[in-house]
């Protein structure tokens, strides 16, 4: 059974509050030289703290049964070090500042056994575990930030070989975070930065190191708005453009994002299957469904299109559709960028217990015109017979796998089937709750919640390997989680969809739709083409605006 790391050095984090509370994705553009510094990240959450990741101690990257952890500074040789003590081993190559794990492949039929089993995620748990926390009271003193793959789902289940990878994403990354700023409701933000040591001579200079990355992100938070404020002032509040709906320019005397007016943007987009080839998946998964294979599976396609700014495509998929979830993250070889409403675990403390959480969501209905308009669309959505079955047998696969990591008896549906509006669509979304078990941590909540039924189907590991042999490529982070965890055990990860991965200035947005017995082709291609254009606006309309400025 996978165990707690023991303590192999120290970790002592330093913070201050912000007297101004700069705009998180204006500080994150100047921090990121623009989004082009690799190895940051802006998280920002509606529900829970939102975080730009400055600096990384340590970058954790799995593919396939080895993980590779690369120091990304002096805190990062001795975090490195404390995980090799802590996991001798899995211990495949080691040096000061990189170190490869190996795992081994998940064997038997027991899915239990399997998740109790030796994994990669090991290696994410004993980042956080590995050394003490010596700021009990700061919870991202250890943190841990970063994205995983839907092709994870390897390391636990013997699916088929997987498809083509033109994008090369790895099935987990994170990075430990060196410095952050953290962004609360109702707080200033503060900025905390963690010296890691693996013993007392190290533990003084981690101590000096920290504090100088406090005074200098300090200053840098400082310059930042103080420009935003002078230019807000010259610029006047309220104006026409800023109500309007926006394309966004490029501001490069801080880095960060300037409004212009709109411009027209056409998408342009080649996909991996046309509609036709899209349609026919389609029917196959239709017949898997007659035949009671399945009861619901969600087939996706890739559309790419050129993407020469991500950041400012972000900016523009930030403010046309703010989320619950909304991401940016710039890792060696890729950015992940996108706004999604869903959550995918969750773990939280609520009167003192852990609680694990799924919340499904499937069902949408467009934003009405207006109040009366609106009322009448969720009545619509609360009546529709399809979307309540649908929805329901999410709710069904979220309670199994809440109740496999759960104290017996503490597993219940919290919310069911309420709606939520965001700015373009409104959802029906519920909530599965269980108190996590003696013997389990948020990486076991994961190995058994993810992938979420909403992107793959009923039941899940059926839809998975049918998923796998008729879609054209791996998915990547589609369909995966993108978040946070700590070494207080707790985590907040939202689903990735609605996003982008760019590489080589090329953008590949995946989209799905849920197939059911009753499903016409033609409409579930629309409806994929429907859900990628959303992004794929945006990147065009970024792509004009940043052409122009």
């Amino acid at each position: 059974m996978s165990a707690p790391i023991p303590a192999g050095g120290t970790a002592r984090a330093l913070t201050r509050r912000l007297d101004a509370a700069p705009d998180r994705l204006a500080l994150y553009a100047a921090l990121s030289d623009g989004g082009r510094r690799r190895d940051t990240m802006l998280l920002e959450a509606l529900a829970g703290p939102s975080l730009i990741l400055d600096q990384a101690a340590a970058r954790i990257e799995c593919r396939g049964f080895d993980v590779v952890l690369t120091a990304l500074g002096t805190g990062g040789r001795a975090v490195l070090a404390s995980v090799a003590r802590g996991l001798p081993h899995r211990v495949l190559e080691a040096a000061a500042d990189r170190l490869v794990l190996r795992f081994p492949p998940p064997l038997g039929d027991d899915a239990e056994a399997r998740l109790l089993a030796p994994s990669p995620f090991d290696a994410l748990r004993a980042v956080t575990t590995a050394l003490r926390s010596d700021t009990p009271d700061e919870p991202f003193a250890l943190a841990c930030l970063g994205v995983i793959a839907f092709d994870h789902v390897d390391f636990l289940e013997a699916l088929p070989a997987p498809a083509e990878d033109p994008l090369g994403f790895p099935d987990y990354v994170f990075w430990l975070a060196e410095s952050l700023v953290v962004f609360e409701q109702g707080l200033a933000p503060r900025l905390v930065c963690t010296g890691f040591a693996g013993e007392e001579e190290g533990a003084r200079h981690a101590h000096y190191a920290a504090a100088e990355r406090l005074a200098a992100l300090a200053a840098r938070c400082e310059q930042v708005s103080q420009v935003r404020s002078s230019r807000a002032k010259s610029r006047g509040a309220g104006t026409a453009a800023e109500r309007a709906p926006l394309d966004f320019a490029r501001d490069e005397r801080d880095g960060g994002l300037a409004l212009v007016p709109p411009r027209p943007a056409p998408v342009e987009a080649e996909a991996d299957l046309d509609d036709a080839a899209y349609g026919a998946v389609v029917s196959r998964m239709k017949e898997h469904i007659l035949a009671g294979d399945v009861y619901q599976i969600v087939p996706s396609r890739t559309f790419r299109a050129p993407c020469p700014d991500p950041l400012l495509a972000f900016a523009a998929v930030r403010r046309l559709d703010p989320s619950p979830y909304m991401f940016f993250v710039a890792a060696p070889d890729h950015i992940l960028f996108g706004a999604s409403p869903e959550t995918s675990v969750r773990v939280l403390r609520e009167e003192g217990w852990p609680v694990v959480e799924v919340k499904p969501i499937a069902g949408t209905r467009p934003r009405g015109a207006d109040a009366d308009d609106d009322d009448r669309m969720e009545a619509d959505l609360r009546l529709d017979g399809k979307e309540i079955a649908e929805h329901m047998m999410l709710v069904d696969l979220a309670r199994n796998d809440v109740a496999r990591v759960s104290v017996p008896g503490t597993r219940r549906v919290a919310r069911l089937m309420s709606v939520e509006r965001y700015a373009r669509v409104m959802h029906l979304v519920s909530s599965v709750k269980g108190v996590l078990g003696i013997g389990y941590d948020a990486c076991h909540a994961l190995a058994a919640c993810l992938n979420v039924g909403t992107l793959s189907g009923a039941p899940k590991l059926k839809a998975t390997e049918l998923l796998r042999r008729a879609e054209r490529t791996r998915r990547g982070p589609y369909g995966g989680a993108v978040g946070w965890l700590n070494g207080e055990g707790a985590m907040d990860t939202g689903v990735v969809i609605r996003s982008a991965v760019v590489k080589d200035g090329t953008a590949f947005v995946r989209a799905g739709a849920g197939v059911v017995h009753d499903s016409d082709p033609r409409k579930e291609a629309d409806e994929t083409r429907r859900k990628a254009s959303a992004v794929l606006s945006a990147i065009a309309a970024a792509t004009a605006a940043g052409g122009a400025a």
